[in-house]
């Protein structure tokens, strides 16, 4: 690997290095903490190697990053901290090392924890607030300005017909011992199609989103416990608020971590505080079709998380990390036993978000 130090003289004028330790637990990138000493003073920073199998235009990612802070930086409506990347000495944003590999700074958040597991339905309307204050503050963001950095993200039919592929080649050897799981995904196609069928028909406004907005990427102050930064614009693109709400229930919603494992269950109290959170900083823009359809989000990003964990697992493990060989089949299992009874708890939870009585203090 690449001397941290070599890579951070890029960014910084260095007087002493002080030390660096992986941070965090992304699927996709590489993360560390470095501390050094300029000026007299402690710093401490984030340096972040970017996965290029995955964001095969790092320049194009950095743009679309660029673009987003700017415009949340002049909101007058985003009561939150930007983080925007850290230019180099030379002006970039971006540093090549010899290797070819991209690196990227971001000042380090002291005293901040980003609530991985077992968050509590007090942290998760927070974030939900803050998720939706995301998109309140980019509503009038022209989102066909935006690239997409992974086309086809959340076509979830594209990602079928790769899935279709891949068992059908089978070319680890894998497809014989999930049966179980690939006849759970089937039964979940029609929501896939559901989907498809609103976004292609322009029922589902084309916004700005996240497409990450797990409990990982919001920033909470240690000491308050109030969220302060919504992070990681790595996959902002433009697409349909729906994926996000539907990304916020995968994420918060479960009683265990994805990779577990054993069987997770969905918290009923967490749903609601994701529901109310949401709609507190949104409700006054959503569409009807946005907000008849959060129960129908949440089986889509579900469905489809499971989907990727078991391509790639069927895949031979290429995309996500993984610490063990079973780990994304565990992933894929956990995925699909959230959604038992999902049509009835998803029906009584988000079907009368209309008449939700919202208040931004309720926490």
């Amino acid at each position: 690997m690449q001397d941290l130090r070599l890579i951070a003289a890029h960014f910084f004028e260095i007087e002493q290095w002080l030390d660096a330790a992986p941070f965090g637990n992304g699927n996709i990138n590489d993360t560390w903490r470095v501390r050094f000493s300029r000026n007299g003073q402690t710093e401490n920073w984030i340096l972040q190697r970017l996965n290029t199998r995955v964001f095969n235009d790092p320049q194009t990612l950095m743009r679309n990053t660029s673009a987003v802070c700017r415009h949340l930086v002049a909101s007058d409506d985003y009561p939150y901290a930007v983080i925007p990347p850290k230019p180099a000495r030379n002006g970039d944003l971006l540093v090549q090392d010899s290797d070819g590999l991209y690196w990227r700074a971001f000042l380090f958040y002291d005293n901040t924890y980003a609530p991985e597991n077992d968050t509590s339905p007090e942290l998760a309307y927070k974030a939900a607030c803050a998720y939706g204050a995301f998109a309140r503050a980019l509503r009038h963001f022209p989102a066909q300005e935006l690239t997409e950095v992974i086309p086809g993200f959340h076509d979830t039919l594209r990602r079928w017909a790769v899935f279709e592929k891949i068992l059908l080649d089978d070319r680890v050897g894998r497809a014989a011992h999930v049966g179980p799981e690939i006849e759970q995904l089937r039964r979940l196609k029609p929501v896939f199609e559901q989907i498809d069928s609103l976004k292609k028909s322009g029922r589902l406004p084309l916004r700005v989103t996240h497409n990450d907005s797990k409990a990982g990427n919001i920033l909470f102050d240690r000491t308050t416990h109030q969220a302060i930064a919504v992070i990681d614009f790595d996959t902002v693109m433009p697409g349909t608020l729906l994926a996000d709400f539907g990304d916020m229930v995968r994420s918060f919603g479960p009683d265990r971590p994805e990779g577990s494992g054993s069987e997770a269950y969905l918290r009923r109290d967490v749903l609601m505080a994701l529901r109310d959170g949401f709609l507190s900083q949104t409700d006054n823009f959503l569409t009807d079709d946005e907000r008849n359809n959060l129960g129908l989000a949440a089986q889509w990003i579900i469905g489809e998380q499971a989907l990727r964990f078991l391509t790639d697992y069927l895949d031979g493990d290429q995309y996500f990390k993984i610490t063990h060989p079973e780990h994304n089949l565990e992933r894929t299992r956990n995925q699909l036993s959230l959604l038992r009874d999902s049509d009835a708890t998803f029906a009584d939870i988000f079907s009368s978000s209309r008449q939700v009585v919202l208040n931004e203090t309720r926490l």
